[in-house]
């Protein structure tokens, strides 16, 4: 799956913690399934409102009958990203989340994130987007973690 083993340590979450993974290679999709049947898996829910819900992420008309193996990187994170929102996650983990986006799908991945109540940890090296969300940067090199509080440039200036 992509995912990595922990090599020492436990990983605890809080009792009313609803941990949402955006994969970069999106290897949790089926394939198989359409976008919409996706969506309706996640959450009951009409076609109706599943498809008004899609439109927000950038589905429209026919293209919610689309095989997910058929759709474009960008749009499978568009995907991932909808069904984080609709699963009511309050903790994200995002690996390189903007890699596959057009500048449209972007804009609406940042509202969307902007959005978002909850905590997020990203794995990025887009620095508009680190710019633009990070209000404290962790960082992992030479087998070591140092957290700098502040946003990106603070991060610059003090590294």
């Amino acid at each position: 799956t992509g995912q990595l083993e922990p090599q020492a340590g436990v990983v605890r979450l809080g009792a009313n913690v609803r941990l949402g993974v955006m994969a970069q290679e999106q290897e949790t999709l089926d394939p198989q399934a359409t976008v919409l049947a996706t969506v309706l898996n996640a959450r009951a829910m009409s076609e109706t409102e599943a498809r008004n819900f899609l439109h927000f992420f950038l589905f429209g008309g026919d293209s919610v009958f689309r095989p997910v193996g058929a759709c474009s990187l960008g749009e499978r994170s568009r995907l991932q990203l909808a069904l984080l929102v609709l699963r009511g996650c309050n903790l994200l983990v995002l690996d390189e989340p903007l890699n596959h986006l057009d500048i449209e799908g972007r804009e609406h991945f940042e509202q969307a994130l902007d959005a978002f109540e909850g905590t997020v940890i990203a794995v990025a090296h887009d620095r508009a987007f680190l710019r633009s969300f990070a209000e404290r940067v962790i960082e992992v090199a030479g087998g070591g973690v140092r957290v700098f509080p502040g946003d990106y440039d603070d991060y610059l200036r003090r590294r």
